[in-house]
C-alpha cells in the first residue's frame, strides 16, 4: 500500500504528540504551530491585514482553550483513539500594542514576559510579506513569531474586507478548527 502526503502527515503528527498528548521537544512545537498556522491561515490572515488597516501596526493574538497537543492534530482524535471531547477551536484578535499593555499584561504575567520580544516582532516585520504573531494554548504554551502572509498580502486585503469588511470579526474572531 502506497501512503499519500495526507497520511504521512497524519502519522508525523501523532508520533509528535506521543500517548501522553504532550509536545516535548522544540523542533515538535515549532512544527505544531506551524500545522496550526497554515490550517487557519486563509481565514486569519485576511483578518489580521484587514483589521491592521483599520486599527494601525499590532499583531495577531492566537488563542484557544485546546492544548497544542490537541489542536496541532489533523483531526479531532487523540492518540489514544478517542473523539476530542469538546470542539477544538482558536479565538483571533488583533491587538495594537497599547492595547497588548493595557488589556492583556494587566491580567496576564506569563504574557507579559514576552512584551519585549512581541514588540519587536511588530516593530521589525514588513506588512506586504509577514504578520506577527502571538499564540497561546490550554496548557501554557506561549509563543512569539513572524509568520509568512499566505495568502499574499494584496489578496489578504480584498478577502478581509469581504469577510471582515461589513463589520464582522470586530472584536475576536472564533474559529473552529473541525469545520474547516
Amino acid at each position: 500500500e502506497i501512503l499519500t502526503n495526507f497520511d504521512i502527515k497524519i502519522m508525523e503528527a501523532y508520533k509528535r504528540v506521543g500517548e501522553d498528548m504532550m509536545i516535548i521537544f522544540g523542533d515538535d512545537k515549532d512544527a505544531a504551530r506551524q500545522d496550526i498556522l497554515t490550517r487557519i491561515r486563509f481565514y486569519a490572515y485576511p483578518y489580521a491585514v484587514h483589521k491592521a488597516s483599520i486599527t494601525g501596526p499590532g499583531f495577531l493574538f492566537v488563542q484557544s482553550d485546546s492544548s497544542l497537543a490537541v489542536l496541532s492534530l489533523p483531526v479531532p482524535i487523540l492518540s489514544n483513539g478517542r473523539e476530542c471531547p469538546t470542539q477544538r477551536s482558536v479565538l483571533l484578535h488583533w491587538l495594537t500594542m497599547k492595547e497588548y499593555d493595557s488589556e492583556v499584561c494587566m491580567d496576564d504575567f506569563e504574557l507579559a514576559g514576552v512584551r519585549k520580544e512581541l514588540k519587536a516582532a511588530v516593530e521589525t516585520h514588513d506588512e506586504e510579506f509577514e504578520v506577527p504573531v502571538l499564540m497561546r494554548f490550554r496548557c501554557g504554551h506561549v509563543a512569539v513569531g513572524i509568520a509568512p502572509l499566505v495568502p499574499d498580502f494584496k489578496l489578504c486585503a480584498v478577502l478581509g474586507k469581504e469577510y471582515y469588511g461589513s463589520g464582522q470579526g470586530d472584536g475576536a474572531l472564533q474559529l473552529n478548527i473541525d469545520d474547516m
